[in-house]
This record gives C-alpha cells, structure tokens and sequence, in this order.
C-alpha cells in the first residue's frame, strides 16, 4: 500500500477554484458586454443573440455560486 504524502498544501484546491473563480468571471463580463452592444445596436435586433447571451451568462453565474467558497 502506498502511503499519503502529509505535506500536501491545504489551498491546493483552493487555488484552482481561485483559477476558475477568475475565468468565470472574466467570461460573464464578456458575454455581459456583448449583451450590451448587441442591444445598442438597434437596427438589427437578434433575439436569438440576445437569449443566447443571457444563457451563457446564467449558466456560468450558477458555475460560479458551486465553486468552493475560502477566507
């Protein structure tokens, strides 16, 4: 049997959570941008853009909120 290392970091999750933390919210800015633009544009609006935009947004809303949590 091996035996576990005990020196494992107690944040090693924690900074990969951190990773993902940033990226979703880099990515919800985007889309939240995009959305924006695509609203001013007013001689062509995209519905279709538009709900596509708000779901990505949402999905990765709810991505963020199951993410661990850390102090």
């Amino acid at each position: 049997m091996r035996r576990q290392s005990k020196n494992l970091k107690a944040d090693f999750n924690t900074s990969r959570a951190d990773l993902m933390r940033d990226k979703l919210l880099r990515e919800i800015s985007d889309y939240e941008r995009q959305l924006a633009e695509l609203k001013l544009n007013g001689a062509q609006v995209n519905f279709t853009m538009i709900q596509t935009y708000k779901e990505l947004i949402s999905a990765r809303q709810a991505m963020l909120k199951r993410l661990p949590v850390h102090y």
